[in-house]
């Protein structure tokens, strides 16, 4: 990897410190213009990134504790911006559209911090998984962590998987689906999990249980120090949050399906069930999941890792121009069905 490329990812962190420089200036909608806007159109002026580590490369990249950095800074970062934006929304004397602003911009960031839960959940280390549980608590959606792993990357692309987003299924369908679909599956796998080893379902070992009180306990604090504009703070940020994850789920794998073979088992994951995005900047920012193709082939690699697939289904744009597209569903459907067409033919 490019030493400029390294260095680049450290750019991720700038989005927290765009949320203070909305602040600063008095206009508390500039990050959601930055992700919406200028990057996107970044994208188009830059291009995209063809360079894909060789297999030599991969393990020392997986290795190098520089990318670290950027996800560890941010924790402490995510965290802080929402008890500052909490207080800020108590007590500051802002108008009600620029407090809407800087809690849609905090909520865009907080989403963004379940890319780097999702990056720090398919790790082994226990401080790493933990990091990822803490991250995952400050938008009260810690189901993810027990369905991501056990359920979605089984079933992904088939019928059975809540998060892979069906052919003509558009994104407020989906999401309705997804949210309510992925909770019920995390349960299952859980009870399972308590089961085999004959644990109580209703025990202190069930995590599901503590999935659900330990955002009740922060929203409670958010409650006991900034009154009911905290908790109305930490509840729209953390709908908008995982919305947003909700709506990146949507764009992975809409309208890509496994086939059946003759006994009825599904083929095998391959690169051709996940839609691939190769824009140099959004993937910088994106921790290269754009590169979700290869993710789901080696979901054990590390973001630093993942290589580009050109056999993959490529999406006409990054995920920040992909957004405002898949919310409106006519849009979506005119651009991105015809590919679909094109990749399952």
């Amino acid at each position: 990897m490019k030493k400029s490329k390294k260095i680049a990812f450290l750019l991720v962190i700038q989005m927290p410190l765009q949320i203070v420089a909305g602040y600063a200036m008095g206009f508390n909608y500039f990050s959601i213009a930055m992700v919406f806007g200028a990057i996107p159109i970044a994208d188009q002026i830059i291009g995209k990134d063809f360079g894909n580590p060789t297999h030599e490369e991969i393990g020392k990249l997986e290795n190098e504790r520089f990318f670290l950095l950027m996800p560890l800074l941010w924790v402490p970062c995510q965290l802080g911006l929402l008890i500052w934006g909490a207080y800020v929304f108590h007590y500051g004397d802002l108008p009600l559209w620029q407090k809407i602003g800087l809690l849609l911009s905090i909520a865009i960031m907080s989403g963004s911090g379940i890319i780097l839960a999702h990056e720090f959940g398919h790790r082994k280390s226990l401080w790493e998984r933990g990091i990822a549980q803490l991250l995952l608590a400050s938008v009260s959606y810690m189901h993810f962590y027990i369905e991501h792993n056990h359920g979605h990357h089984v079933r992904v692309a088939t019928r059975e998987d809540p998060s892979s987003a069906r052919f003509g299924e558009n994104f407020y369908f989906f999401w309705l689906r997804s949210v309510g679909g992925s909770y019920r599956s995390a349960w299952r796998y859980e009870l399972k999990r308590l089961w085999r080893k004959d644990y109580a379902a209703w025990g202190w070992r069930n995590r599901m249980l503590w999935y659900a009180a330990i955002p009740a306990v922060i929203a409670a604090a958010f409650w006991c120090f900034f009154g009911s504009d905290g908790l109305i703070f930490f509840g729209v940020q953390s709908f908008f949050a995982f919305s947003m994850l909700e709506l990146i789920n949507y764009i992975e794998h809409y309208g890509l399906e496994r086939k059946k073979n003759a006994n009825g088992a599904y083929e095998p994951v391959s690169v051709r069930h996940s839609w691939n995005a190769n824009q140099w900047l959004s993937n910088i920012y994106m921790m290269h999941l754009e590169r979700h193709s290869d993710h789901h082939r080696y979901p054990y690699l590390r973001y630093q890792s993942l290589r580009h697939r050109e056999e993959s289904p490529q999406l006409p744009g990054g995920y920040g121009a992909m957004f405002p597209l898949a919310l409106v569903p006519p849009l979506w459907f005119k651009k991105i069905n015809p590919l679909v067409e094109k990749y399952q033919a």
